[in-house]
């Protein structure tokens, strides 16, 4: 079985059962979905069994065109869910099984309604805020001596996380009703809640990589790794609440995110040249217990690899 949803602005106005095909979809009273658009043809499009055990949506010559997804297409095979544009009316056609309802629990259905309640809100905000707590916990320089506001930084710290929170969050809402996603700010909470625990993942892979590895690959880990969580972040929040696969498009988001950081990060380097900005790669941290103090020079080997990086520079602007 088909069904068949109208949409409009994102919306499900009106939504049709179909038990067989053929479906034609137009204008005309003798279609099986009637469409009242004057952007539709009389006879614009019809759905059909794919000999593969699928369906296929076929364009009947109408003026306007039919769109599958952004493309136009002249027939487009499909399986499960596709959304499609016929003129300026957008449908979702999707395959429906007639077998027994299946059973929900209570969980479900607890789930359901804390979604809607401010209680969910704040529980993945704190959640949120706990993981930026926790990434700030594991550097070595919270722990420094030196270091003896480290509490009320935290508490800082954590506050701001707070505000900076529900603004990105405000804004990812935003722009997802504006793509006409189905979604509400506890779906976008959720994500941050979800998704800040690779800011200290990266971290303590980071920490634990400066023990194990070499020193330049080290070095590569404590570069890259937080940009990439960065891009799995900002990847995994445009496909929220995106309806039918969405594995592909979260790669070609991830791909674009990542050009971007590495075009900001050419860029930097770039400008560092420029300006005469020694590039030196270092990094303490305390010996771990089984896992020894890790690669380590001397002040002085470090003062002199500074002097060079700085004459280096120096002749660069030069």
């Amino acid at each position: 079985m088909l069904v068949i949803r109208v949409l409009r602005d994102g919306v499900v106005v009106r939504e049709e059962l179909f038990r067989s095909t053929p479906v034609t979809i137009g204008r005309s009273a003798s279609c099986h979905l009637v469409l009242t658009d004057p952007s539709v043809s009389r006879e614009h499009a019809r759905i059909d069994r794919d000999p593969g055990g699928g369906f296929e949506i076929v364009d009947a010559s109408g003026t306007n065109g039919l769109y599958a997804g952004p493309k136009r297409v002249a027939a487009e095979r499909f399986s499960g869910r596709l959304r499609a544009r016929l003129g300026l009316t957008e449908i979702e056609i999707e395959e429906v099984s007639a077998d027994a309802t299946q059973p929900i629990s209570l969980e479900d259905l607890h789930q359901l309604d804390q979604r809607r309640t401010p209680i969910t809100w704040a529980k993945y905000v704190v959640i949120a805020i706990a993981a930026l707590a926790v990434e700030s916990v594991i550097e070595p320089e919270f722990w420094s001596p030196w270091n003896s506001q480290r509490v009320v930084g935290l508490v800082w710290q954590s506050m701001t996380a707070l505000v900076a929170i529900l603004v990105f969050a405000s804004i990812l809402l935003g722009l997802l009703k504006a793509a006409s996603r189905k979604v509400r700010m506890a779906d976008v909470l959720k994500h941050f809640a979800v998704y800040a625990w690779l800011g200290p993942l990266s971290g303590a892979v980071s920490l634990l990589a400066y023990y194990v590895v070499s020193d330049g690959l080290a070095a590569s880990l404590r570069s890259w790794l937080p940009s990439l969580a960065a891009v799995v972040f900002l990847a995994q929040a445009a496909a929220i609440r995106r309806p039918g696969p969405s594995r592909a498009f979260r790669w070609r988001w991830a791909a674009a995110f990542l050009l971007v950081l590495i075009g900001i990060d050419f860029t930097r380097a770039y400008a560092a040249r420029k300006m005469g900005q020694p590039d030196i790669d270092h990094t303490v941290q305390a010996p771990a217990p089984g896992l020894g103090a890790g690669p380590a020079v001397s002040f002085e080997e470090y003062g002199a690899s500074v002097e060079a990086a700085g004459k280096r520079s120096e002749a660069q602007v030069r």
